[in-house]
């Protein structure tokens, strides 16, 4: 009988102190896009440790898969006034859609994380023209094992961006799009005709 009330009293201790792993706060999310780029940051408010295990860091989250872990309390992407050195810059390059975005605070050597109370929702990459003005285009296949063709009429040139926002190839004109040089991922793609730009994303993956 005392084994069992020993036992009880150790189970209510790790009840109390996992309730005590306090989660982030005041996630704000900040998205926008500047042809070619898309320029975003993610910051959140550092949770109460005053009665809690130490703070070690944190998991950030796109809907259930982990991103990476941090110590910083926010990042960001700017390419917008010419910052890719953060590394987060794939952070929007997630299955080619939208998702639902996290934190988890992570406390002491064990890494226990907290729960959270907070999300934000990415629409995935922004383009800078409606739906409805590509009357016409037509690129495939997307996703694309490598090979990638634009059926549109007054093609002048093509660009292909990564996702830093650098451009890494152009061809005249209504050209075969060749991804096998390059890494796998999203690639963003401008294609001038001779009465507008079009911006489309491409989904590379073998």
């Amino acid at each position: 009988m005392k084994k069992l009330a020993v036992l009880s009293f150790s189970l209510l201790i790790a009840v109390q102190v996992i309730g005590q792993l306090n989660p982030v706060k005041n996630l704000v999310w900040i998205h926008e896009y500047e042809m070619p780029y898309n320029c975003f940051s993610l910051s959140w408010s550092e949770p109460d440790t005053s009665f809690v295990d130490t703070l070690v860091g944190y998991n950030i989250y796109r809907d259930t898969s982990l991103y990476r872990f941090t110590t910083e309390n926010y990042f960001s992407c700017n390419p917008c006034i010419g910052d890719t050195s953060s590394g987060y810059c794939d952070f929007i390059f997630y299955d080619g859609g939208g998702f639902v975005m996290y934190v988890k605070a992570v406390y002491n050597s064990s890494k226990q994380e907290s729960g959270y109370t907070d999300s934000a929702y990415c629409n995935g990459i922004l383009i800078g023209i409606k739906e409805s003005d590509k009357t016409g285009l037509n690129i495939y296949p997307n996703p694309t094992s490598g090979k990638v063709k634009v059926n549109l009429d007054g093609v002048l040139k093509i660009e292909i961006y990564n996702e830093k926002g650098k451009l890494i190839t152009e061809v005249m004109g209504n050209s075969e799009i060749d991804l096998k040089p390059y890494p796998q991922g999203a690639y963003i793609m401008k294609i001038y005709t001779n009465k507008d730009i079009y911006t489309e994303t491409i989904i590379y993956r073998e």
